[in-house]
């Protein structure tokens, strides 16, 4: 494994945060790869493989959209070590199948198994940290820069 550190730390001391923007008309499941492969610097393929099926075996038992234009993607997997954060942002939005609405926002997230209910707290605070850039219809009103610095202050 790559880059990795053990799971008391919720959150690589390395962690790199990676922030993709999607074209218009990017259906979810082409967001959930694009936000799995950009992880590819920091993970190996078994761990990349593992974080999708995960994300997507989550996504078909309830969906993570929230509400107001974000989406938070996440799954457990005994493949990862700390947890993993990536981003994607969509000014047009993508459409959330399951509740016919569009994330503007989406936070992908990749667990180690081990941490039952300790990711909750971190995935609280980017939550928290990400949702201002998101104007009162969950449009996107931030810039990448801004995004970044919110989600590092969040996650520390």
């Amino acid at each position: 494994m790559k880059n990795q550190k053990p799971s008391e730390d919720p959150v690589a001391d390395n962690l790199q945060i990676h922030v993709r923007t999607f074209q218009p008309s990017t259906t979810q499941a082409q967001a959930l790869e694009t936000l799995t492969d950009s992880m590819a610097e920091v993970l190996d393929d078994r761990q990349l493989r593992h974080i999708k099926n995960a994300v997507l075996l989550r996504e078909e038992t309830q969906t993570t959209y929230l509400d107001h234009g974000l989406a938070v993607p996440h799954g457990r997997t005994s493949a990862l070590d700390s947890m993993q954060v990536t981003v994607g942002i969509s000014p047009e939005g993508v459409l959330w199948p399951d509740d016919s609405r569009n994330a503007h926002l989406i936070v992908m997230l990749g667990v180690p198994a081990a941490m039952v209910t300790g990711y909750l707290t971190t995935m609280q605070n980017c939550c928290g940290g990400i949702k201002r850039p998101l104007g009162p219809n969950g449009e996107w009103t931030g810039d990448e820069a801004s995004l970044l610095a919110s989600l590092q202050q969040a996650l520390q």
